[in-house]
């Protein structure tokens, strides 16, 4: 039956295809910042407020951090068509890497990376993809079938904080499992802090220190209900501030812990999102990796397998219900292997399940 599941749902995802690569410009969400560094390195604005005009295509406004403006001026004399194929190409084999990481086997990950989330980010060459990547490598050990804290050892806080850093370098909203390690390891949450601010020390020569004013302005802007183009986070689709979103979510960072940690954080990460798009679901499959595989490929296909504002915030709320149902109801819950040493929840960060 699951496998009759799969194959429905790849069907599915690849007959849309076409439609999916018509509305998303191959290479555009790298052809953003790359112009935006062109106009930095002569001289002009990286953030005008007149980008915000713009409702599609490579000038939408950049709202990354300037440390980038110096890294990526580097690619602005080369062909931007090659940058494209070479970012998307390294976007595909992050991609990959991802559902290895996750447990996947090879013959599914076509047809996963066929899936919107997935597809939409990889085709406009999102930094989502990347973003998405660390947050799997910081809470999944490799080939692992559920969810694994990796040992939070003393001699494994460098690597967890840049891993974590990773997460929300250049989406500061995402910085979320930060703080998730300030609660269990300050010191790896230090070197993620220090990380961030290594980057923008190092660049400071570059870019000096006004361009920091003008991209929170530019942020800020971002943040405006009536700007359409920061997608559909859920306060936009209640018609409702941000705040409660926000403190909503920081709450489940601050309280979340035990196995379904990462599941949490990245049902957190969704829910305060001042702005997200169909590809920043990316991380609600840590959540439905935890259910049973048929209940995990139905909300998959019939919620996030297309572009549908209501659909996706609909399985947000089910993926939650059912999270917490599970623990009441344990056959709601994917079946760890049996007998995989790589499967088993690591209970070395925290020994007790939480209700979140």
């Amino acid at each position: 039956m699951i496998l009759a599941l799969g194959l429905i749902v790849g069907a599915l995802a690849v007959a849309d295809l076409p439609e999916l690569i018509a509305a998303s410009p191959f290479g555009n969400d790298i052809e953003i910042p790359l112009r935006a560094a062109e106009q930095w390195s002569g001289g002009g604005q990286p953030y005008p407020a007149s980008a915000m005009l713009v409702t599609d295509g490579p000038n939408l406004p950049l709202l990354y951090p300037p440390f980038v403006l110096p890294i990526v001026a580097l690619f602005t004399r080369l062909p931007h068509e090659s940058v494209w194929i070479v970012w998307v190409g390294l976007c595909v084999a992050a991609a990959v890497w991802t559902c290895r990481r996750l447990g996947l086997p090879w013959l599914a990950i076509p047809l996963v990376l066929a899936w919107p989330p997935f597809f939409a980010g990889i085709i406009l060459g999102n930094v989502q993809i990347m973003h998405f990547a660390a947050f799997v490598a910081l809470f999944y050990l490799p080939g692992a079938a559920a969810p694994i804290h990796k040992k939070l050892r003393r001699s494994k806080d460098l690597l967890n904080g840049l891993q974590a850093a990773a997460v929300g370098a250049l989406k500061v909203t995402q910085l979320v499992p930060v703080l998730f390690l300030a609660r269990r390891r300050l010191r790896a949450a230090v070197f993620a802090v220090l990380a961030i601010a290594t980057c923008a020390l190092l660049m400071l020569p570059f870019t000096g220190v006004s361009v920091y004013g003008e991209w929170l302005a530019q942020l800020a802007r971002a943040n405006d209900p009536s700007w359409h183009e920061g997608g559909v986070p859920l306060s936009r689709v209640l018609g409702l501030p941000d705040l409660p979103f926000e403190l909503a979510g920081l709450a489940i960072v601050l309280t979340v812990r035990g196995r379904d940690a990462a599941a949490w954080l990245g049902i957190a990460m969704i829910v305060m999102a001042p702005s997200i798009h169909d590809y920043g679901f990316l991380f609600l499959i840590p959540a439905l990796m935890t259910l049973r595989r048929d209940l995990t490929i139905t909300l998959a296909a019939f919620f996030l397998g297309y572009y549908h504002t209501y659909a996706w915030w609909t399985c947000t709320l089910i993926v939650a219900y059912l999270m917490i149902a599970s623990l009441r109801w344990s056959w709601l819950r994917a079946a760890s292997p049996v007998g995989s040493s790589d499967a088993r929840i690591d209970r070395t960060i925290d020994p007790t399940p939480s209700p979140l």
